[in-house]
């Protein structure tokens, strides 16, 4: 199961709905989507997360490539990195 397909699958069903309410009924084509996000979800399993093998390095958010844990800014593509979260 894929909860976060799940949740935008019934927000797009949701959405799609209040639009088709409002007269716009066309969007009945967006809410077979949703409905099928929602199936998809519930049949598909969910990924697991993609970490370094060196406890001492991290994803760059930009170019994702592996750059050290406690860089600001990624030696490769040059931007700056959001703060990691510890946990």
């Amino acid at each position: 199961m894929n909860p976060t397909l799940i949740l935008s699958g019934i927000i797009v069903l949701l959405v799609s709905i209040v639009l088709m309410l409002a007269g716009f009924l066309a969007f009945w084509t967006v809410a077979v989507a949703g409905i099928g996000m929602v199936l998809w979800g519930l049949l598909s399993e969910k990924r697991e997360e993609i970490v370094p093998e060196d406890p001492n390095m991290k994803f760059c958010w930009y170019c994702l490539r592996e750059i050290p844990i406690d860089a600001e800014v990624c030696a490769y593509c040059g931007l700056r990195q959001e703060p990691l979260k510890r946990q």
